[in-house]
């Protein structure tokens, strides 16, 4: 049997962004953390709870370097993306091609009903919802080196004075996100298994919204 290990759902790199991000502003302004759903409404816990860099996936060494060459050394370029500016929006699907896989990589593990939490009380572990699709989605994700093909990952950006939230489908089975908090607003990101999503905004401009996965015919935009 191989010897298991504790893979981080992000890796240093982007925990060191975010923390040189934070200094700049002299605050704890950037945040990342996981974002779940309670039948058509997206819950966000407490921060502490869902600290994404908190949470690891047993995972053995083999598909620990496996995920290391796979998806973080691609997708380590297209980090700042996520912190600073519109580029998730402006560029091409095929130039954040890799972002995007590294996305619903670490949206499904920080769902995995097997993470742990460094550092936490069992009562913040217990909070969190796994979602139960996961390891088959992440044993297709190891077998095929492909994304499984039923998933979408959409991406909008919430103001401060505009609430924004993704909703997908009714029938959707799977339903999982990640925010992104900065100055500016939260970047919402949303992996479902189905092809539509609708948007819940307040009176006004319309939100960013954009499907970033999966790739389709080199259009700069799909929604």
């Amino acid at each position: 049997m191989k010897k298991a290990t504790g893979e981080h759902a992000l890796p240093e790199q982007l925990l060191k962004l975010l923390g040189d991000a934070n200094n700049l502003v002299l605050g704890k302004t950037y945040d990342m953390y996981a974002a779940t759903y309670q039948g058509h409404r997206e819950k966000e816990t407490r921060k502490l709870d869902n600290s994404l860099s908190a949470i690891r996936v047993p995972c053995c060494v083999s598909c620990n370097q496996w995920l290391n060459e796979t998806f973080e050394k691609p997708a380590a370029e297209h980090l700042p993306k996520l912190i600073q500016g519109r580029m998730i929006f402006t560029s091409t699907q095929s130039d954040i091609a890799p972002l995007s896989r590294w996305l619903i990589k670490t949206i499904l593990m920080s769902h995995h009903p097997r993470v742990h939490y460094t550092g936490l009380t069992w009562k913040a572990k217990d909070g969190f919802a796994a979602n139960g699709a996961v390891p088959d989605l992440l044993r297709v994700l190891r077998k095929t080196g492909e994304m499984p093909q039923q998933l979408s990952l959409w991406a909008a950006m919430a103001t401060r004075g505009e609430p924004v939230l993704l909703r997908p489908d009714p029938d959707a089975i799977i339903r999982m996100g990640m925010n992104i908090a900065r100055p500016d607003g939260i970047l919402r990101l949303t992996v479902t298994d189905t092809d539509g999503m609708s948007v819940a905004h307040v009176d006004g401009t319309r939100p960013e919204v954009r499907r970033l996965w999966p790739l389709c015919g080199g259009c700069a935009s799909c929604f």
